[in-house]
């Protein structure tokens, strides 16, 4: 998921985002809820209210999602771990932790959290459904069954055994419980998962071969399986190896900082074209004021780029602003972080330092040479 995620609201105080894709995703579904499902059902419906519906189906389904992952917050907080955000995107939604369970047993709880709350909604449609009396509007009672089904069908998904659905998480938690060992029982689920992935993949081409609509997303949810499970695997393996790996023995220091009332033309032409970084601290009278990376740069209109200062447009977020004996694995966890690819290292009477993703990644390529060795 590289696209960046639109903020839309907050829930329980956890910020609420949107990936651009999820727009798509959801004309999608009104459009063949609009088009085939409600004309079906109700008869003599007209064209306004069958789309109508089908918008409406489609938003109490990423509702259901959103309080899906909701429910993971909920529990995760309650185990120590900080949600920073909770996305809904292509396939649904994300719930993106600020740290990440310690123990095999609030894994586990994390885990299911998520699909207790969708079989809860589920049951609610249900009961819903079965408490219509005959009477009732064919409309509201498709919009009902919709729900029902549909919020069925995420729960029996989510819980295959595929890392790194919900259910790839319990097995995951429970191998862990038993053998001890987080990377083991990582690399254990995220072979099932890649395993449940190609015979997703094999099925949805197969469905395709024969008519099928559904084959084609079929195949590419496989996919989005396989990836995402070496992607678990792979961000377990870093994580590992920086845990207890202070900032400090990262950091480049002293950092190159840029004066924040010095102009955003000047500073593209002194900082980012000459030291070639992509972000930088930016300092004033009283001392940090946050950092200013080509993004930023980017969203000042060219005109006003030699009228504006460097400080109006920086990034003040306090999770990017360290101290050196800041764990790096707790770092990476940071969305903050993630997004902007740096963060300053500060410490009373020292020079600032800066902690990049690519000094990551250099010592991550030397620690895995060191034990290919």
């Amino acid at each position: 998921m590289g696209m960046k995620s639109i903020r839309v609201g907050r829930l329980a105080g956890i910020p609420i985002g949107v990936q651009p894709l999820w727009i798509v995703i959801v004309a999608l579904i009104t459009w063949s809820l609009g088009a085939v499902y409600y004309p079906d059902l109700v008869d003599g419906i007209g064209p306004l209210a069958a789309y109508g519906l089908g918008l409406l189906s489609a938003l109490l389904l990423f509702a259901s999602i959103l309080l899906h992952e909701l429910g993971h917050a909920v529990v995760a907080r309650r185990n120590g771990v900080e949600i920073e955000e909770i996305d809904l995107w292509l396939l649904g939604g994300v719930a993106r932790m600020a740290g990440y369970p310690k123990t095999a047993a609030a894994e586990l709880r994390f885990a299911i959290a998520g699909p207790a709350v969708t079989l809860l909604i589920a049951a609610i449609f249900a009961a819903i459904a079965a408490a219509l009396p005959s009477s009732s509007p064919a409309a509201l009672r498709a919009l009902v069954d919709y729900q029902a089904f549909v919020n069925l069908a995420i729960l029996v998904f989510n819980l295959l055994p595929a890392f790194p659905l919900d259910g790839g998480r319990v097995a995951r938690a429970l191998i862990w419980g038993r053998i001890g060992d987080v990377e083991r029982a990582t690399a254990i689920a995220a072979s099932i998962g890649r395993g449940f992935g190609f015979g997703m993949i094999a099925l949805g081409i197969a469905g395709t071969l024969l008519g099928a609509v559904g084959g084609i997303w079929l195949a590419l949810i496989g996919l989005f399986v396989i990836a995402a499970a070496k992607a678990e695997e792979r961000g377990l393996h870093v994580r590992v190896a920086f845990t207890g790996r202070e900032a400090g023995r990262l950091m480049s220091s002293p950092a190159i900082t840029i004066p924040a009332d010095l102009n955003v033309a000047a500073a593209v032409e002194n900082y980012f074209v000459r030291y070639r970084h992509t972000a930088f601290p930016v300092t004033g009278d009283d001392g940090l004021v946050g950092l200013v990376n080509l993004e930023a740069v980017g969203r000042v209109p060219a005109a006003r780029r030699a009228e504006t200062p460097v400080g109006q447009i920086a990034i003040d977020d306090p999770a990017l602003v360290i101290d050196q004996h800041q764990d790096v694995a707790e770092l990476l966890e940071r969305p903050a972080f993630q997004r902007v690819g740096r963060a300053v290292v500060s410490a009373p009477g020292r020079e600032l330092g800066i902690v990049s993703i690519t000094d990551v990644n250099q010592v991550m390529r030397a620690l895995d040479l060191a034990s290919a060795a």
